[in-house]
């Protein structure tokens, strides 16, 4: 059973990683990740438990933002967001047997925690490579051609199985796509990376209920909790990163989060290395800094919004 200490850590961390996973369009699995692992929970209790809560804590968010992402022929929805989103939500089905066939060949799970790792750290390097996007940057994606279709689709597949295996929701590995391969705009990058976030989450859960066996009871438990943090601090996020885009700020909502990244990066290699507490006040600081950061930057740009809607009345 959940200890109490564990209960109210995870709500709190889910709140915190919901919240800028709603500002950046990321399922916070990054953050929530590492807090259950530095905190004992076994890994085969927490990927499960941190794709269950993604689904519930970003669906209503996904579904009031669906319609404005476009679906018109040449939009980024149909253009995009289709062939990303189906190609996600095949490959992260296969997370969770990759799992298995892991530990049945290495008989460890410490195998993930290190692939984990990796995968922060690629997205720590995508984070800082996004590129600037301009004023006149259109609402729809254009022409895309077949190559790049079927890169499209590619890389979505491999987004939804790595991320179902990291017990990540995709939008880490979704947004630097975006933002690189195709210069989206940021409002675009956002609502994309929810939509896939949503998909990825569902199917990679799913496929972890049915394989978990002795876990699942203890997956749903914690799955619940991290939902009752997650839910509202996803909608927040969300609602901030709107605010922060209306005052012309892509550039800043983009790359802020690798310096967040990195700090995450580091509490899980102390994890690995065997420096536990270190770990735990690296994490610590990260949440701390990264719900002060997305605070004050949100508050500067709704002073900013009111002042030029008093100077324009």
């Amino acid at each position: 059973m959940l200890s109490l200490t564990i209960i109210i850590i995870a709500s709190c961390a889910s709140f915190v990683a919901m919240l800028s996973g709603g500002f950046w369009g990321l399922g916070g699995g990054w953050l929530v990740m590492p807090v259950l692992l530095l905190c004992g929970v076994p890994i085969e209790v927490a990927v499960p438990a941190s794709l269950l809560q993604m689904a519930p804590s970003t669906f209503p968010t996904v579904a009031r933002q669906f319609k404005s992402i476009g679906w018109s022929r040449n939009s980024w929805g149909y253009m995009v967001a289709i062939p990303m989103c189906i190609a996600s939500f095949a490959g992260s089905i296969g997370g969770a047997p990759l799992g298995d066939l892991l530990e049945y060949l290495f008989h460890t799970r410490k195998l993930q925690e290190i692939f984990f790792l990796g995968i922060l750290i690629l997205v720590f390097y995508q984070s800082i490579k996004i590129k600037e996007t301009t004023a006149s940057a259109r609402a729809d994606v254009g022409a895309v051609d077949f190559r790049k279709k079927i890169y499209i689709a590619l890389s979505g597949f491999f987004t939804g199985l790595i991320s179902s295996l990291a017990g990540l929701g995709g939008g880490s590995l979704v947004r630097p796509l975006l933002r690189n391969l195709l210069n989206a705009p940021e409002q675009i990058t956002g609502k994309i990376s929810r939509l896939s976030v949503f998909l990825v989450a569902f199917a990679g859960a799913a496929a972890y209920l049915l394989i978990s066996g002795k876990w699942i009871g203890e997956s749903l438990i914690l799955a619940a909790v991290l939902t009752a943090g997650g839910m509202p601090g996803f909608a927040l996020g969300a609602k901030m990163h709107g605010v922060v885009i209306s005052a012309g700020k892509d550039a800043l909502a983009g790359r802020s989060f690798a310096f967040f990244i990195m700090i995450v990066i580091l509490s899980l290699f102390c994890k690995i290395t065997g420096f536990i507490e270190t770990g735990r006040i690296l994490i610590c600081a990260a949440s701390a800094g990264i719900l002060i950061f997305l605070c004050a930057i949100t508050l500067g740009c709704r002073r900013e919004n009111l002042r030029r809607e008093i100077e324009n009345s």
